[in-house]
């Protein structure tokens, strides 16, 4: 059992319904060092969301465990040790920017007036600020996602999950959104752990790219990323990067 970060150790899962067997996951063991960033990217189906949601607690692994900063899913949750976000910011349309920021709080029983400050400090840190009395339906998909990275943070988890947190966002603007997720990361001092289809977003957000197979899910190969922080989009246009990037899809696409 690791005492901090994330610890998967020989997770499997299948999934059985409709007459159909799924082995999602197989022997699944990775390590996250406490504030390390790891990137876990794979084909459609190859189980990788599945692996978070076990991580979170949202399904029991059939064989196998997950520890969290040294405490099992459920117990990590209960102690507000995670921060998640999905693809789907999922706001809630009549409440404004403040107050979904502040959900996580209130589920947790705690008085959001006692954490005004910390609510402020993740709405200027995400890059909100002016916009704390704001509808969801008055942002744009790149704000609402920042709104839900504040929200995933404001209970200062010492993991954030994500899972595809810009898959919905076109290139141009899912790049700015990386530039920001490093920065906020950095300050948070959180152990991040994404769940990618992007190559090129892995290899610019983390520290270490879990590559993984499917049918059934399995790491394939745990590659580390060499470039020093904070990086700068100029990085996107280095062949170094690239390089990488050309490893990543080889391994993607059954190389060596």
């Amino acid at each position: 059992m690791s005492s901090g970060g994330i610890t998967f150790h020989g997770v499997s899962k299948t999934f059985k319904g409709r007459g159909k067997t799924v082995e999602a996951l197989r022997d699944v063991s990775l390590s996250c060092p406490a504030g390390s960033f790891t990137a876990v990217i794979g084909p459609s189906g190859c189980g990788k969301s599945t692996a978070m949601r076990i991580a979170l607690g949202l399904e029991e692994p059939d064989r196998g465990d997950v520890h969290i900063e040294g405490k099992l899913p459920h117990e990590a949750t209960r102690a507000g040790l995670t921060g998640v976000a999905f693809q789907d910011a999922a706001l809630l349309p009549w409440r404004t920017v403040r107050s979904n920021v502040e959900v996580p709080l209130e589920i947790l029983g705690k008085n959001p007036k006692d954490h005004t400050d910390q609510v402020h400090h993740l709405i200027e840190l995400v890059g909100l600020q002016g916009y704390e009395n704001a509808l969801p339906g008055e942002l744009s998909g790149g704000m609402r996602q920042r709104v839900a990275i504040a929200r995933a943070l404001v209970t200062e988890p010492r993991v954030l999950f994500m899972d595809e947190p810009f898959g919905a966002l076109d290139q141009i603007l899912r790049r700015q959104m990386n530039l920001e997720l490093q920065r906020i990361w950095q300050e948070s001092n959180a152990t991040a752990f994404l769940v990618t289809h992007g190559i090129d977003e892995a290899v610019f957000l983390a520290d270490r790219i879990a590559v993984m197979s499917a049918n059934p899910g399995q790491i394939a190969v745990v590659i580390d990323v060499p470039f020093e922080r904070p990086r700068q989009a100029d990085l996107f246009s280095d062949p170094a990067f690239h390089r990488l990037c050309d490893q990543v899809a080889e391994v993607l696409h059954g190389g060596v």
